[in-house]
């Protein structure tokens, strides 16, 4: 049986406190060096998270560390609303009834109109943590519970 997390009215001061702590996790990304190689200074900067991995930034070299499956095997999951994809691992899927919960890992990132991905925004990441704020549920399997992400 799975059941919603309940979600609180958002007020201002916890809006200003979002979009502050994505521009700190893209400003430390930032301040970090890419890693030596020839492309490294062309690094987009994608998101990952998971049930139990907060919302992060990370660089596309990075994507493979938290998604292992990252363009190879994965699926893809179109946002609403907003040009950002989310991948993840087909196998971590949980169904249940008529619905869907990713219960892994999960990288999102922006293309552009010639296929290839390119940073996210600031604006991008304060989506993607409201994203997963409405569709994280706790699912219940016997006296155990865990945390999935509903595909809708």
């Amino acid at each position: 049986m799975a059941t919603k997390k309940t979600t609180s009215t958002i007020t201002t001061r916890q809006i200003y406190e979002k979009v502050c702590a994505m521009e700190k996790m893209l400003k430390e990304c930032l301040e970090v060096p890419p890693p030596a190689g020839p492309d490294s200074k062309n690094q987009p900067y994608l998101a990952a998270a998971g049930p139990d991995l907060p919302l992060s930034v990370i660089r596309l070299d990075d994507a493979p560390a938290f998604l292992p499956c990252f363009d190879e095997t994965d699926l893809f999951y179109g946002m609403q609303d907003f040009p950002v994809i989310m991948s993840y691992c087909p196998e971590q899927v949980l169904r249940i009834g008529e619905e869907h919960y990713l219960t892994g890992p999960m990288i999102f990132f922006r293309m552009d109109d010639e296929g290839s991905i390119v940073s996210l925004t600031v604006d991008d990441l304060y989506k993607l943590a409201e994203f997963l704020e409405e569709h994280t549920v706790i699912l219940m399997t016997g006296p155990e519970s865990f945390v999935g992400i509903r595909l809708d």
